[in-house]
């Protein structure tokens, strides 16, 4: 049996741009230790290979410093062979740090677009892979029959796009099914996927082990998979192991009906209780539900600290209870206000919408002498 940790995506040095100076600094901190219990847990599960199937860091942003952190911690645990296979982001060119650090001989790096393959006739491994050489890859690297070596197990390491039609190295279920290969370890869906076979060939992506945005919400992992194979039958089982020190979460809260700021902190908290959100959060809330259009919120005023959050962004979809005939006839000034503000109110573009609501909102509190600070 050989065990293998399988990760992808993780790239450090990524700036965390949504956030505030500070907390990016705490993310950026975070992914690197991320990084570092994963080469950890290599260890400790006496993992046999570790394979990264790309974007480990952002070429863009990456520094010195992570490089030679990268260099130490492969270095740190020498029983382990860890193989990578860069992606569009950690692509192989010139200057590439894989090509001038000085990594451990327990670190085999693809360096060309064509399939090459690293041997481990002492566990009876072959590891195959490709790298980028630029932020696309249009080519498939299935395309050409390879040769394996059906007694050995045989791991593709692959950065890729399956079923895409992108140009980050599409290739499809059937490419992987004709290949032989025992275990496709996919990187660039940040997602994850459980364990799938085409033929006989089992594949999955791992996901990014640590979130960076809100389209990288949830738990985040590595997979642990021991493979066996008795003469050319191959056994392949995978768990995960939960990698995050921090996830991002969407909820949606509906406000119907509430009239005042501590009514709309009251219904942010219980949502976020039920959850059983807390400090390990980045959370967006989306507000739904009609309110009065007389009443005027803060949802920018709600802070994560008060809600046991790490990071809160609110977006505010909820829109006013409006009574609009006795609006359109009234032939006050809020009737007025309110007719001249209906084509915005109506527009196809929601975030004309968005403003023509705040708008109304803002503008009837202020006819009424209601003071906004007060709300």
């Amino acid at each position: 049996m050989v065990k293998i940790i399988h990760t992808a995506d993780i790239h450090l040095d990524s700036p965390f741009s949504l956030l505030d100076v500070q907390k990016a600094k705490i993310r950026k901190n975070e992914l690197r230790e991320t990084f570092s219990d994963i080469i950890r847990l290599a260890e400790s599960e006496k993992a046999d290979i570790m394979v990264i199937a790309g974007d480990l860091f952002d070429n863009d942003f990456v520094t010195k410093e992570t490089t030679s952190f990268l260099v130490s911690m492969f270095a740190s645990v020498p029983s382990c062979r860890f193989v990578i296979a860069p992606g569009n982001r950690d692509y192989i060119w010139g200057r590439s740090p894989y090509r001038k650090e000085n990594f451990s001989k327990n670190v085999y790096i693809f360096d060309k677009e064509q399939v090459s393959c690293f041997s481990f006739p002492e566990i009876g491994v072959d590891v195959y892979g490709y790298a980028f050489s630029s932020g696309s890859y249009t080519g498939n690297p299935l395309e050409k029959k390879l040769y394996l070596q059906k007694s050995r197990i045989n791991i593709l390491v692959a950065h890729a796009d399956v079923d895409g039609k992108s140009k980050y190295c599409p290739i499809s279920v059937s490419d992987m099914m004709k290949s032989g290969f025992d275990y496709i370890a996919l990187g660039h869906s940040h997602a994850g996927s459980d364990k799938q076979t085409a033929g006989n060939t089992c594949y999955a992506y791992s996901g990014c082990p640590e979130g960076r945005s809100f389209d990288e919400c949830g738990m985040k992992s590595v997979i642990i998979a021991e493979l066996a194979k008795n003469s050319t039958q191959i056994s392949v089982n995978c768990r995960t192991s939960r990698t995050c020190k921090r996830h991002y979460e969407s909820l949606t809260v509906d406000i119907t009906g509430v009239s005042a700021q501590d009514g709309l902190f009251n219904a942010v908290k219980n949502a976020v209780e039920k959850e059983g959100f807390g400090e390990d959060v980045l959370l967006r809330v989306r507000l739904i539900g009609t309110i009065s259009p007389e009443t005027v919120l803060f949802p920018q005023k709600l802070e994560a600290s008060s809600l046991g959050l790490f990071y809160l962004e609110v977006v505010d979809d909820s829109v006013p209870l409006l009574n609009c005939e006795a609006l359109k006839n009234d032939i006050s000034i809020r009737g007025a206000f309110f007719r001249e503000m209906l084509p915005a109110l109506q527009s196809e573009d929601e975030a004309t919408r968005r403003k023509a609501v705040a708008a109304l909102r803002y503008g009837l509190a202020a006819l009424d002498g209601r003071p906004l600070s007060d709300m």
